[in-house]
């Protein structure tokens, strides 16, 4: 089994400006040094409690930290960019580290805020509809993954640097609908069990039954996401969770603060308004929390379940120690390095 980071870049309460950027760096240091498989970037805009919004920024100054470990976004939300930027960027990003770029496209807003959403100019059938399909096969087509339909307007231009490929697409997702899309188009596919806790079993077999190669050699790979946090114990793993768990509630609020400390969040008092937001928003079944042994048994137990050839693991705490101490815990759960 893979295993692989997803960072999301959490943001501290009382950390310097631009804090989250210089963990992220560090932390992919790390994880080149431990023998993760890939360093994925995910795009939000205006979450207080993470801190990533230009993936495609980021990856680069990753590509050129780290030696080993594959780079790439996890995931850039299509709807909110032009394809044929987007090949571009990846394009040259590729050009810069060949070989170690992965193109993770997702479909959310990466946004609570309306106002947010209407800002990006987000067409109306983009998040499940027909406008989506249409941006995934242009950019598909834009990088000579697919080929352009017979007459498109589009055919003729192209998207530089050219003499560069496009790097591995995986299109992520959480429900049935994007394994099927993913399938037809023979693209990798990675399902968010930390959004959907209930569907990734149907969703990686329905994937794996409908693929259709694009190109000879062309094979179904699924990934699970999966929220991980690892402590000296079960314990100390769920204090470690308490911050971020708090944030999400308080984000659904309207409250886009960064994360308190882990004391503080142990200490918080709910209101009845949070914990309604909790019990409708945020589903944590699927988080794998505990000591070493306790994350093993549950990530071999999710990989199982869903039949899922890697796992990406999302660890948001405050401390940027304690949240490297959890993935070196969870290298050492899997023997990574000797792998």
């Amino acid at each position: 089994m893979l295993l692989s980071i997803l960072d999301q870049a959490p943001t501290r309460v009382g950390g310097a400006p631009g804090h989250a950027f210089r963990d992220a760096l560090e932390l992919a240091r790390v994880a080149d040094d431990l023998g993760y498989h890939r360093f994925w970037v995910a795009e939000h805009h205006a979450i207080g409690s993470v801190a990533i919004s230009a993936p495609e920024v980021l990856i680069g100054v990753l590509a050129h930290t780290t030696s080993r470990v594959r780079v790439g976004s996890g995931g850039m939300l299509l709807p909110n960019h032009r394809p044929i930027h987007v090949v571009e960027q990846f394009r040259s990003l590729e050009a810069l580290a060949p070989g170690r770029i992965d193109l993770g496209i997702g479909r959310s807003e990466g946004a609570i805020d309306e106002a947010i959403v209407r800002a990006f100019g987000r067409p109306a059938d983009n998040a499940h509809g027909a406008g989506y399909e249409d941006q995934l096969d242009e950019l598909l087509a834009f990088g000579e993954v697919l080929p352009w339909p017979e007459g498109h307007p589009l055919s003729t231009a192209r998207a530089a640097p050219t003499d560069v490929p496009l790097p591995p697409v995986f299109l992520l997702g959480s429900s049935s609908s994007s394994a099927a899309t993913a399938a037809r188009r023979g693209l990798g596919y990675g399902f968010a069990a930390h959004t959907n806790t209930q569907g990734a079993a149907d969703a990686v077999q329905a994937y794996r039954r409908a693929f259709q190669p694009a190109r000879p050699g062309d094979r179904p790979h699924a990934i699970l996401a999966l929220k991980v946090t690892v402590g000296e114990d079960d314990e100390h793993a769920r204090a470690l969770a308490a911050p971020s768990h708090l944030s999400m509630v308080r984000a659904r609020l309207g409250d886009r603060s960064p994360m308190v400390s882990v004391d503080d969040a142990l200490a918080h008092r709910w209101t009845a308004e949070e914990r309604a937001a909790e019990a409708e928003f945020v589903d944590t079944r699927a988080d794998v929390v505990g000591g070493v042994e306790t994350v093993r048994a549950g990530i071999e137990a999710a990989v199982e379940a869903s039949g899922a050839d890697e796992v990406i693991a999302i660890t948001n705490t405050p401390d940027p120690e304690e949240r490297r101490a959890s993935f070196r815990r969870l290298a050492g759960a899997f023997a990574l390095a000797t792998a």
